[in-house]
């Protein structure tokens, strides 16, 4: 009789454990990844849904979410997935899809699912009846607050998770889930702020007044355009009103500078900072000009001014584009042509500046009584706001303190930021230097690049183009009041233009060639930064190219963020990351 050795048994039930954990290890993956994938062909249906107004759809694809989240993380807790986590050449993986199915369903069961309970309320937020519903804003608060934290923690989860090791498959899945999750996390942070600050802006602790500026596009300031048209808003609890009517020109100069000038500010930019409501925002500080603006509002027209919102023409495209057309003194204005009909074919058709002032007022107060009465969809409204927005266009400045604290640091804030960040903050501007609305055939674009990092300090290279697209007759077929009065300074139909390269906060700025050449250039600081600033004449159609190095301040060495003048072109790279050397 053969004896069968109790090794070999052994072995031979090992072998056959293996097999069975392998396959079940399989089965884990196969099914965890498929439950993952789904999970983020609905957070990309939940959010489609949730700005669309269905909130039917919401609600459904938020329960999918949730259901297949929670399968992948249940899974990726098991005793056998944690020994797939350690193995060799397959931990990286595991550990990362670990990671994942833990954040989603996080996610889902820690805030966002109490903010989707509440979906149903968003559309409480679009104005309607001459205002906001406050009731609607402060209900909304909590939840949206809790969804922010939830957001943040799995953004910094996710930042944790090294997936530059992942196979492809795994990578694909992690970086489309972050994507996502990250873009989710910047517009909740937004909402969070906004929602803490509006009750307040919009009078529910008592009435509020704000001057709304309008940049006009067409003759280029550093933070957009020169303000030809400004109204005071009114918030009520809730209710708007625009009253006060003015055009920026109508303030004349002062006799002094309104508020003291720094020895910086008057070596940039004059005392016409001061003096000149329309120069107020030479300066790419937008808290700076709004305190200017306020003071000479104050100045002129009784009461106090609470705060500024500025907006420019290519905004109230966007807004058009939400709410549908508009007509003004017979003439309908739509997305597609109001930029052109305010910045441009006004001139030809009403010679009087005092009238194209008040044909400028009235259109702005028809979009405004369109967006607080009118009718938009959620997701038109929202696409319309965070366009404008992203691209620097809309910009808000509180005097309250407790206000201003929260939005400080936000894209509509506008600040020049002076303390020092490890986020190195680049800044190219540019204002109009002709007098004229020529700036409406001004286009221009730059790129910069990190090239190295020593000792915690990066090099920053940038080139930049910047044309005149206006026609080759322009001397002759523009109307003078485009063409401004340059006798003896630039050829009718040239443009001069002057630029403001701001180095980060430490940093320095190079010598800048253009055209290959070096040019007459002034050395200056802003806010302790150093500066450097040059003037370009345009020809109908010349373009002119530009380069120039910098350095960032030491231990700056995240990604850099560099911003630029809006134009008047809709769409146009108003600012961008600059991934980082180090």
């Amino acid at each position: 009789m053969r004896v069968q050795h109790p090794w070999r048994w052994s072995i031979g039930v090992l072998i056959v454990l293996a097999v069975l954990v392998a396959a079940y290890a399989g089965w884990l993956a196969w099914s965890t990844a498929r439950s993952l994938g789904s999970a983020a062909d609905e957070a990309r249906a939940l959010k489609a849904a949730a700005l669309a107004g269905d909130d039917a759809a919401t609600r459904k694809a938020f329960n999918d979410f949730a259901a297949d989240a929670s399968t992948a993380h249940s899974r990726t807790k098991s005793p056998v997935w944690s020994l797939v986590t350690k193995l060799p050449g397959y931990g990286d993986d595991a550990h990362g899809v670990q990671t994942v199915s833990r954040v989603a369903d996080e996610l889902a069961s820690s805030g966002l699912g109490e903010l989707i309970n509440h979906v149903g309320g968003l559309d409480a937020l679009l104005p309607s009846s001459g205002g906001i519903d406050l009731t609607q804003v402060k209900a909304l608060q909590a939840p949206v607050a809790a969804s922010n934290k939830a957001f943040a923690k799995a953004q910094k989860d996710l930042e944790s998770e090294d997936a530059s090791h992942f196979v492809d498959s795994v990578k694909l899945k992690f970086r489309d889930l972050q994507s996502q999750i990250d873009s989710a996390a910047g517009s909740m942070s937004s909402a969070d702020k906004a929602l803490a600050v509006l009750p307040a802006m919009l009078g529910g602790e008592g009435k509020r007044n704000y001057l709304l500026v309008m940049q006009n596009n067409a003759e280029i300031r550093a933070t957009g355009g020169l303000p030809g048209a400004v109204a005071e808003l009114q918030a009520d609890n809730g209710k708007l009103l625009m009253i006060n009517e003015r055009s920026g020109a109508s303030f004349g100069q002062a006799p002094k500078p309104v508020l003291p000038l720094s020895d910086e500010e008057t070596a940039l930019f004059g005392e016409n900072l001061g003096r000149y409501f329309l120069d107020a925002n030479l300066t790419p500080d937008f808290p700076r000009s709004a305190d200017l603006w306020k003071a000479r509002w104050e100045q002129e027209v009784p009461g106090d001014i609470d705060g500024v919102l500025s907006i420019d023409a290519v905004t109230l495209s966007y807004l058009l584009g939400a709410y549908g057309p508009v007509t003004v003194d017979g003439i309908q204005l739509t997305q597609d042509n109001v930029v052109d009909e305010l910045l441009s074919k006004v001139y030809a058709r009403v010679k009087d500046p005092d009238a194209q002032d008040l044909f400028f007022g009235k259109v702005t107060a028809a979009i405004f009584d369109e967006v607080t009465t009118g009718k938009a969809t959620r997701s038109a409204l929202l696409n319309a706001l965070t366009k404008a927005t992203n691209e620097r266009r809309i910009l808000v400045h509180d005097f309250h303190d407790s206000e201003q604290a929260k939005i400080a640091g936000t894209t509509i804030a506008g600040e020049l930021t002076a303390a020092a960040k490890t986020t190195p903050q680049v800044g190219v501007y540019l204002s109009d230097g002709t007098l004229s609305k020529m700036s409406y055939y001004l286009r221009y674009k730059s790129t910069v690049n990190a090239t190295y990092c020593r000792g915690g300090v990066q090099g920053l290279r940038a080139t930049m183009t910047i044309t005149s697209n206006a026609p080759a007759d322009a001397a002759t077929s523009l109307p003078d009041y485009v063409l401004g009065d340059q006798t003896g300074v630039v050829p009718k139909g040239d443009q001069l233009v002057y630029i403001m390269f701001v180095a980060p906060v430490g940093g320095t700025v190079s010598t800048i060639d253009i055209n290959s050449l070096n040019y007459r250039q002034d050395r200056l600081t802003i806010d302790g930064r150093t500066v450097r600033r040059t003037w370009i004449q345009l020809k109908p159609g010349e373009s002119v190219d530009m380069s120039w190095r910098m350095t960032t301040g030491p231990g700056q060495t995240g990604d850099a963020r560099v911003n630029f003048t809006p134009s008047i072109d809709p769409g146009a790279p108003t600012s961008a990351t600059v991934t980082s050397a180090c």
